[in-house]
């Protein structure tokens, strides 16, 4: 079931639980994630408000570090359980909310809390999946995430334009508990001889361990650039799909149907080519490719550059994740892992930040389709400073404690 025949015994167990979870967090996306600024902008929403709402969940990043070193030495699965179930609960709230502002706290509220998680994410993955499967099975689980995704958000734009536009007081709560039943799944994983990570008794032991791997900081710098370059286009783009070009809830639900099943395809190979080349390798080359998203976007007058658009974002977009989250793993020991990627999301939480708000300064002073254009690029720019990249030797291939994984 789910193509768990394709690992060995010990990886298997994780993994069944991990895609069931992604399944069900798949339906949570498709209903409240991809469509909470839609809402927010029919709701009456600012331009600044919709900023925040895309914002939010990258901007609260920055807090990861302060997360790393809080679940150093506790149960890292429990660190990600607890966290996303509180948050996504939230979304409960909305049957009440008809007021833009209300909802952006409500969104803001939840990301903070959707971000206690990751550290802790990061390391339940490193210590699940053997090296030889780890690439493999993260894409099966996205994939199986995406696939739902599809139908969550296909079925959940036709719902939300029934109503007169009030029935997002419904699909948002039957969206959360989705959502939570998903953290509730991810409990059902286990880790024996979890490893106690004492190098993160101090901030700056992280920090210093940072600052030794200079292909790792090149790395860092590099993809940076790139991805703040992408968030300066993401607030415009829901705007540009409700104020030019017009199209209501069912047209945006197809849109995040079309991203979401070009990605659920891909992960069938971008897993496998991660783990048969260098991910740091592939992601130069999706780098490149990510150009084509705010260029069709600011060359568009119709839907059609939109679907090519929504296309080639199911499928890089998805392999930047993968591939970024793979060479992080590789390059940096295992008792690091949860501080470095503490830093990266810090990173993350930094340009989540401030990018989608120069992005919607820079639309209101210049308009849409030039912004759009300055985002292709400054992501151009991180694309080739990140072809020079060189990565340090990658670690061995052992088994990491994950033969102890037990059903319960």
């Amino acid at each position: 079931m789910f193509l768990a025949k394709k690992f060995p015994y010990y990886t298997r167990i994780a993994y069944f639980y991990d895609v069931r979870s992604g399944i069900f967090f798949g339906i949570f996306n498709g209903l409240v994630v991809f469509f909470a600024p839609i809402i927010g902008r029919k709701m009456g929403a600012t331009s600044l408000e919709v900023a925040v709402i895309t914002a939010a969940p990258t901007a609260c990043f920055l807090l990861t570090l302060i997360w790393a070193k809080l679940c150093g030495n506790g149960k890292k699965v429990l660190w990600v359980v607890f966290p996303t179930f509180f948050s996504r609960s939230l979304y409960l709230s909305v049957f009440f909310v008809k007021n833009p502002l209300i909802f952006t706290s409500i969104v803001v509220c939840a990301a903070v809390l959707e971000s206690m998680a990751m550290p802790a994410y990061s390391s339940v993955m490193k210590e699940v999946y053997h090296e030889n499967y780890r690439g493999k099975a993260m894409g099966y689980v996205r994939f199986f995430c995406n696939m739902s995704t599809v139908v969550a958000s296909f079925a959940g734009g036709y719902l939300l334009d029934l109503g007169n536009g009030t029935f997002y007081r419904f699909i948002f709560p039957v969206g959360a508990v989705f959502g939570m039943t998903s953290s509730l799944l991810f409990r059902k994983i286990k880790i024996r001889r979890e490893t106690k990570i004492n190098a993160l008794e101090r901030l700056s032991v992280i920090i210093n361990e940072f600052g030794k791997n200079n292909h790792l900081k090149y790395f860092t710098m590099s993809f940076f650039i790139a991805g703040f370059g992408y968030l300066i286009g993401v607030p415009l783009y829901p705007l540009f799909l409700v104020d030019e070009l017009s199209l209501s809830n069912t047209i945006i639900g197809y849109l995040g149907s079309i991203t979401a099943l070009s990605g659920s395809i891909s992960f069938f190979f971008w897993g496998h080519l991660i783990d048969r080349f260098k991910p740091l390798n592939l992601l130069k080359v999706i780098m490149l490719i990510a150009v084509a998203i705010p260029f069709l976007y600011a060359i568009s007058h119709h839907i059609y550059p939109i679907f090519i658009a929504s296309v080639i974002s199911g499928v890089i977009m998805n392999g930047w994740d993968l591939c970024w989250y793979n060479h992080i793993i590789q390059e940096v020991k295992r008792e690091h892992t949860p501080g470095i990627f503490g830093i990266q999301y810090s990173l993350i939480g930094i340009r989540g930040l401030t990018a989608p708000f120069i992005g919607t300064m820079l639309y209101q002073h210049i308009g849409m389709r030039l912004t759009l254009l300055i985002s292709g690029c400054i992501i151009v720019t991180g694309a080739v400073l990140m072809l020079f990249c060189r990565k340090k030797a990658y670690a061995p291939k052992f088994q990491i404690a994950t033969r102890g994984v037990q059903a319960d």
